[in-house]
């Protein structure tokens, strides 16, 4: 009998009440989906994004913050390289400095300059190879080629490049330091496949080396502040900078006029900077081979240091910017500080840049009338990293705002399905967790409803009793019983101590109490056997009290998290619940969110498909 009858409906009255009581409703459920649309919003961030609240991410409609989280996910998370890659002192991603337009004439002469010079691998690096928290799209590239490579033996992997890693997942490439004078990198599979993705980058995806950045952060930031020229312009007899994103380091050692200048230089080159980046002008190769039979005397104890196979000490060419190894680098490391500072000459991307532009366009003159610039000289001319960065971005900003929408969802779709067991092993024990459950408690239940065996509500009452201890009290002796039959991490643990359930046997009985017995009866005259009965007559019957039972045993199945924990703590035996836990202590909030949201589609997909049988479930025991 409804509250509001037809007629009080149709009064003023009633139709306020009405009003009230829907819009009191639809507030509610504003309420309950508010939260969820707030987490489905969380889960397309990152740490860029990840601690906004609106609805829409930024990202979605504001290009600026679309070009700052590209600049996230090139730069590896870590503002110090992107710093030093833009000569700029940025606090965060989030407050990083947006170009305000694009020079399409520098970009494009950039891109030109990239495809003619082939520039050096040592020049370069891929950008977003990096990420502990959130995993970048050319770091989850490099680990699929890398299973495929080795056919999904993570064993096979770890033996062949010396590492013990426990998964995929927690498989890192550190961004390789060229510049740092001592740097050597692993020449193995893993860098193999690393530096062959980055033919595939496009230039505006290639983190550039800054030899000026380096010189900035190494040298002159730690002693002079960064945030500030004041202290810097006073200290060194050059023109006064305005900001350090006008330095330009010199090709050239400074002259003698300044001293400061000179002296900081030379400290850079000869004790910070790798010498790869160090060229010799005006000295001789026969130089370099004195100083070489001086260390060595004879060919053969210098193809024994160097792992290489010269005819003679005067083969050994004169290092002229490749990448130098192991103790070929330290020998001339060595020569240099044999050498005076004049004949140094330093190479990179940017001096290359500079030299590249003086052949096509000839002076600065040409360069600022090709490009709309105004550089005085030609050596204040800086790589146009931003302006090709935005021009990419502005140019795809559909497939980036696609690409950081689901990148969430596809790291923890690699985890849960095609790179852990976590999702399988949640699906077999649920399953088996349900069909047990439908097997022994309606057999312990049948068995107290149908027979009336002397005692049966003391029984009952125990079972009902076990319902009293959390489960927590059972969890020590439930440990050692397994421990001691060597059950641990095995899918008998995890189902055998919680098929039964005192709760379930409590329902079931009373359901049962409620059929009619004379069904029994006419199907013993009939001549069934007491398998059919129960099957064909107590379980056909009991369907929807049937679909309660499953439902209550896969829900707690499906979320059961402590007890698998200590059970089954081996990686290839988590459920989804500890693989959950395990994955919030290392991914960004966006992360959990994307993991929280996966993990729910299973039992929304139950309840869609089943909610018919489950409401029948709670009607009918209420009706009889």
């Amino acid at each position: 009998m409804p509250i509001i009858s037809k007629i009080e409906a149709k009064t003023t009255k009633g139709r306020v009440t009405h009003a009230i009581i829907f819009t009191l409703l639809t507030l509610g459920g504003v309420t309950m989906i508010y939260p969820f649309i707030l987490m489905l919003s969380g889960s397309l961030r990152s740490e860029l994004d990840e601690t906004d609240l609106d609805l829409v991410p930024a990202f979605f409609f504001n290009t600026d913050v679309l070009y700052q989280k590209f600049l996230e996910t090139k730069y590896n998370q870590n503002i110090q390289i992107r710093n030093r890659a833009h000569l700029r002192q940025d606090f965060n991603f989030r407050s990083a400095h947006v170009p305000e337009t694009v020079n399409p004439a520098l970009v494009e002469d950039f891109h030109r300059f990239f495809a003619e010079t082939e520039p050096p691998l040592h020049w370069q690096t891929p950008g977003g190879i990096f990420g502990v928290r959130t995993v970048p799209e050319n770091l989850r590239t490099i680990r699929n080629r890398l299973v495929d490579r080795f056919d999904n033996d993570l064993d096979a992997f770890n033996r062949e490049v010396g590492a013990v890693l426990p998964s995929w997942q927690t498989l890192l490439i550190p961004p390789p330091q060229w510049e740092t004078q001592r740097y050597e990198y692993p020449d193995n599979i893993l860098y193999e496949t690393t530096f062959a993705l980055l033919d595939e980058l496009p230039v505006a995806d290639r983190v550039l080396l800054s030899l000026s950045g380096y010189f900035l952060e190494t040298m002159i930031f730690p002693v002079y502040g960064q945030m500030d020229t004041g202290a810097f312009n006073q200290a060194f007899e050059v023109e006064p900078l305005a900001e350090y994103l006008n330095f330009s380091l010199p090709r050239r050692v400074p002259p003698v006029e300044q001293p400061r200048f000179r002296v900081t230089w030379m400290e850079f080159v000869r004790e910070e900077l790798n010498p790869s980046f160090v060229l010799l002008d005006g000295v001789e190769a026969r130089d370099f081979h004195d100083h070489l039979q001086e260390i060595y005397g004879t060919v053969e104890e210098l193809n024994h240091a160097w792992g290489t196979r010269h005819a003679s000490i005067s083969d050994v060419p004169l290092p002229s910017g490749q990448w130098l190894r192991g103790a070929f680098r330290a020998d001339y490391l060595e020569f240099l500080d044999t050498i005076a500072p004049e004949h140094y000459v330093l190479t990179g991307p940017e001096f290359a840049w500079r030299d590249w532009l003086a052949e096509t366009h000839g002076g600065v003159e040409a360069v600022n009338a090709a490009h709309g610039t105004a550089y005085p000289v030609m050596e204040a001319v800086r790589l146009p990293v931003e302006e090709v960065e935005l021009a990419y971005v502005l140019d795809n900003t559909t497939s980036l705002r696609l690409k950081y929408s689901v990148r969430n969802y596809i790291n923890v779709s690699d985890e849960l399905f095609l790179r852990g067991r976590a999702f399988l092993n949640t699906m077999i024990f649920c399953t088996l967790s349900v069909l047990f459950s439908l097997l022994v408690n309606p057999l312990t239940a049948y068995a107290l409803s149908r027979f009336e065996l002397p005692g049966s509500y003391k029984i009952l009452l125990f079972v009902m009793a076990t319902m009293a201890f959390p489960p927590m009290v059972t969890l020590i002796p439930t440990f050692i019983i397994l421990q001691n039959l060597n059950l641990m991490n095995t899918f008998a643990a995890l189902v055998l101590p919680t098929i039964a359930n005192g709760y379930l046997i409590f329902l079931l009985k009373g359901f049962f109490d409620s059929l009619p017995r004379e069904l029994y009866h006419a199907a013993m005259i009939d001549g069934a056997s007491e398998i059919r009965i129960f099957f064909q007559i107590t379980m056909a019957l009991s369907k929807p009290i049937l679909a309660v039972v499953a439902l209550m045993a896969f829900n707690s199945s499906y979320t059961m998290f402590l007890y698998p924990l200590l059970v089954a703590p081996r990686q290839d035996m988590w459920l989804l619940s500890v693989w959950l836990y395990q994955y919030q202590l290392s991914a960004s909030m966006a992360g959990v969110f994307a993991s929280v949201i996966v993990a729910s589609v299973p039992t929304l997909l139950i309840f869609i498909f089943a909610q018919n049988i489950i409401m029948r479930g709670i009607v009918v025991p209420t009706e009889k």
